[in-house]
């Protein structure tokens, strides 16, 4: 496996680069960029984030530490063991910080598939299923939360059942962009999220 994530470890990373983006954002970036299909080697990765992150380059190791977040997204994804994680910061960290976080994952995410989505051959393209449809306005609906006052066990719990609901809303549209190339035939009905 790729070396691993830590959002505190990205997120000092970002603070040396003056990167005006939260690793949340990157990471749901990377993972909507390999959803639809997007591949890229560490130099176009590397350019992908100076612009996102608004940026200057960053040094070598800096460079490294930035395409694990890629690559890990893109190995998590292929795996094929639904074994994404959202990079969001951990529980030691006010619920309603955990909640704009993924809302900004979210909204990285939805770039990243624009994205990727723009680089895609014209006649690769074709007509989204309903439920992948469903999936990217349901996420579309996630990057727009904002945090409220509900700290409670309730809300605890809720935050919990979206991030899980966005973690296999991104495994299903990955599934349906990316199974039918891989398996060389077109695919079935993708898994249901709900």
């Amino acid at each position: 496996m790729t070396a691993s994530l830590e959002h505190d470890d990205l997120a000092n990373l970002f603070l040396s680069l003056g990167a005006l983006q939260p690793p949340a954002e990157l990471h749901g970036y990377a993972a909507g960029f390999v959803s639809v299909g997007g591949r890229i080697t560490a130099d176009g990765w590397l350019k992908h984030c100076i612009d996102l992150l608004d940026c200057e380059t960053p040094n070598p190791e800096q460079s490294e530490a930035l395409y694990v977040v890629y690559s890990s997204a893109l190995e998590s994804m292929e795996s094929g063991e639904m074994s994404l994680d959202l990079l969001l910061p951990d529980d030691e960290f006010d619920l309603d910080q955990r909640i704009v976080s993924l809302g900004q994952w979210c909204q990285g995410y939805l770039t990243g598939f624009a994205m990727a989505g723009k680089q895609q051959n014209t006649a690769k393209q074709k007509a989204y299923s309903p439920d992948l449809t469903e999936a990217i306005s349901d996420i579309a609906a996630i990057a727009q939360v904002s945090a409220d006052e509900q700290t409670d066990e309730d809300g605890e719990q809720d935050f919990f059942s979206v991030c899980e609901y966005v973690r296999m809303a991104a495994m299903t549209i990955f599934l349906e962009c990316n199974g039918a190339a891989d398996n060389g035939e077109e695919q079935g009905n993708p898994p249901r999220l709900h």
